[in-house]
């Protein structure tokens, strides 16, 4: 559980880090994201990745690229010949000087553009598995789909869309699919349920459950034994939930946890706490 808990406390830290660097946090809440700091290098540098940029769009200044000397004596050379000896395009923009200049430039780019994938790649995560399913043909279903629309607030329409997903009633949902229904009902009361969709992946009927707790949606995909699916490119760490091996991926916008049942198996996606995780695993494994 120690993986569990720590995916959760980087997740609330991170979130309060924009405020923290603004100074809007109340006292105590400061405090504890000062204590957490010192021991986290990953948040650490968040923070200070935060300043920085403030203070780059506070100055609003620009690079200024500096004329060498070479290149103002060849244009004053040039610029000096009288006219039937001035210069030809191509000397200028095809030299052997300004060649090593373009490829100054482009590789700078590129280093640039790698940089920045990398810094924005979460360092303070655990260290993480990339499950085999990530490598799956195009038969898989693919639930980063769904995530993605998830954290960019579309509500997982571009998931339905490719999956053909349809709205059922509860006891109709049953007669679609081959494997028991979760039960649903047993969930804690605080759980209600909001409509259930059945979609599609290579012929196969599957099943996603949208439950309201504490105004927050989360969404419980089930699909049989054996069913090709995949997380894309999240990252994925294991531990054991209810004594379940889970798979957990949780970034600053949506966590997700995948587990095993006996005939089928579960995909919880939503803005969860650690207890809800719990509760959750525990009822439908």
């Amino acid at each position: 559980m120690n993986i569990f808990n720590t995916f959760f406390s980087h997740r609330r830290m991170q979130q309060m880090l924009v405020l923290y660097a603004d100074g809007e946090l109340p006292q105590d809440v400061a405090a504890r994201v000062r204590r957490h700091l010192e021991s986290c290098a990953g948040c650490s540098q968040k923070l200070a990745d935060i300043i920085a940029c403030r203070g780059l769009l506070k100055a609003g200044t620009a690079l200024v690229i500096v004329p060498t000397e070479q290149l103002w004596q060849r244009i004053l050379r040039k610029t000096s010949m009288p006219r039937q000896a001035r210069f030809k395009l191509g000397e200028v923009f095809f030299s052997a000087g300004l060649r090593r200049v373009r490829w100054s430039i482009a590789a700078a780019v590129i280093i640039l553009i790698g940089v920045f994938v990398l810094r924005s790649v979460d360092k303070d995560q655990p260290a993480f598995l990339f499950d085999a399913a990530s490598r799956l043909p195009s038969t898989a279903i693919d639930y980063s789909l769904f995530l993605d629309d998830v954290r960019q607030d579309f509500t997982g329409a571009n998931f339905y869309k490719r999956y053909r997903a349809q709205l059922v009633e509860l006891d109709d949902a049953q007669q679609a699919v081959s494997f028991p229904l979760a039960a649903i009902e047993a969930l804690p009361e605080s759980y209600r349920l909001d409509c259930v969709r059945v979609f599609e992946c290579n012929g196969q009927k599957c099943i996603v459950f949208s439950c309201i707790n504490d105004g927050k949606v989360i969404n419980i995909f089930q699909h049989p034994l054996g069913q090709s699916w995949t997380l894309g490119q999240y990252a994925i760490a294991r531990t054991p939930i209810c004594n379940v091996e889970c798979l957990l991926v949780n970034t600053t916008d949506v966590a997700a946890v995948s587990w095993q049942g006996k005939k089928s198996e579960y995909l919880a996606v939503g803005d969860f706490t650690p207890q809800e995780f719990e509760q959750i695993v525990h009822v439908l494994q």
